[in-house]
């Protein structure tokens, strides 16, 4: 009885302690300073050097005589009267009679060396160095009298069998004085090109005298020639073009500034677009 009694007592006492130790918490105290800034690191390796940065990949070409020192154009006309014209002028006509036809001759040389070296680098191939996307062939026309429509330009693209002309020997019958033409009137021996013979052609529309206006016509060339002219310059020997079209009474005439043209900007301009 008396150890029960003592035990209720010692438990009151323990707690009236707890009791009596259980207030409420206090307020959070204000933050402390700021330590010092601890010693900087060591400094990380340094990067690789990033890879430069590639060319722009299309670059377009321009051989025009006179500009930026090229004078690789080549051309005459041809009749079968006179034996070869190299003015300032080119001139087409035909009359459905070819003893009075007139035909013009044109060559661009040293492009390929131009562009490979723009294009092809040490040890590659000229072929596998770029696309040859478009190339035009752009003449000036400084005269036309025609009394039909449409007129037909056609243009033939001589091959490796060809003779190569010289513009001051060049005539009806012969490419130079060692060499005569696959026929009279600068035939090839062969054409070459996307047809066997000079099919390739534009189509002209004279004003037949309602417009006197004239100026530049661009001749889209085949893909496969220029390129072949680029990266094979042993077969570039040039193109001839002839009219065709409707019985004409009076015939029809074109004329065209040749490469010797007083004007710089109206000489024939041949523009080659390539895509590295």
């Amino acid at each position: 009885m008396k150890l029960s009694k003592l035990f209720m007592l010692g438990c009151t006492v323990m707690a009236l302690v707890f009791v009596s130790c259980s207030g409420e918490d206090g307020e959070d105290g204000d933050i402390g300073p700021t330590g010092p800034t601890g010693p900087t690191g060591p400094q990380g390796d340094k990067g690789d050097q990033g890879d430069p940065g590639e060319d722009k990949p299309n670059m377009d070409f321009y051989f025009q005589n006179g500009f930026k020192g090229y004078d690789g154009t080549q051309d005459a006309s041809l009749n079968s009267a006179a034996s070869s014209g190299n003015d300032e002028v080119l001139d087409l006509f035909y009359l459905n009679t070819l003893a009075q036809e007139r035909r013009v001759v044109i060559r661009f040389d040293g492009i390929s060396d131009i562009m490979n070296n723009a294009l092809v680098d040490e040890g590659g191939t000229c072929s596998e160095a770029f696309h040859l996307n478009q190339a035009i062939l752009y003449l000036y026309v400084t005269e036309e009298n025609a009394d039909v429509i449409p007129l037909n330009i056609n243009i033939g693209f001589y091959g490796d069998e060809d003779p190569l002309f010289v513009e001051n020997e060049v005539t009806w019958t012969a490419a130079n004085t060692n060499d005569d033409w696959g026929d009279d009137g600068a035939e090839s021996e062969g054409w070459t090109g996307p047809f066997a013979d000079d099919s390739y052609s534009l189509k002209y529309f004279p004003s037949l005298g309602v417009d006197d206006s004239v100026g530049w016509i661009p001749i889209p060339l085949p893909r496969s020639v220029a390129e072949a002219w680029v990266c094979n310059p042993a077969v570039n020997n040039g193109l001839r073009l002839r009219l065709s079209g409707p019985v004409s009474g009076n015939g029809c005439l074109l004329k065209f500034a040749s490469h010797e043209n007083a004007s710089e900007d109206l000489r024939p301009l041949l523009v080659i677009e390539t895509e590295k």
